[in-house]
């Protein structure tokens, strides 16, 4: 008979959740932001992560057109977003509050030249606006030796007759 899964559901707070997901943030370029439609369908569209991983402080950054959906379905209790890096085995889900945002230096630190691909104007585009979401929590799903560890759980599995753990999970709460 198969034993239960191994790997451990962790509950993360405060600084180690604040530094798990700094550590699964450089694994992903964007995110799915879903919201709720004004029906009350789940909407949900790709989103260039902004900004270094390694500084993660709660707040993600989106730059946005200020004519766009999203930000009249953004709301400060049921806005998420989803990441997911095959390749590297890792995924976070967060929930928490967004806003739109209007700040001049923020879009400067932030403005790459990738944004011209929506914004053709870039930083003088009068449409150009950020969104901030500020994460409350969260689940993850990791596997620190990406496929090599995701292998050598499926190699133990198929061995022993038992589940092999591949990597961590858990919550955080931020």
């Amino acid at each position: 008979m198969a034993k239960a899964l191994t790997d451990k559901n962790q509950h993360l707070a405060g600084d180690q959740a604040l530094s798990k997901v700094r550590d699964l943030l450089r694994h992903f370029r964007s995110a799915m932001m879903v919201t709720h439609s004004e029906a009350g369908e789940l909407h949900v569209r790709p989103m260039a992560l902004l900004g270094e991983p390694n500084k993660f402080e709660g707040s993600l950054w989106f730059f946005a057109a200020s004519d766009s959906g999203k930000l009249r379905e953004m709301s400060a209790d049921s806005t998420s977003l989803v990441f997911q890096s095959d390749r590297d085995s890792a995924y976070l889900y967060l929930t928490g509050q967004a806003e739109q945002v209007q700040d001049r230096a923020k879009m400067k630190e932030l403005y790459t030249p990738i944004v011209r691909t929506w914004f053709p104007d870039g930083l003088d585009d009068p449409r150009l606006t950020l969104i901030r979401f500020d994460a409350a929590k969260g689940h993850f799903w990791d596997s620190p030796g990406g496929m090599i560890q995701v292998l050598a759980a499926f190699t133990k599995s198929v061995v022993t007759g038992n589940p092999g753990g591949a990597g961590e999970m858990g919550e955080v709460k931020l």
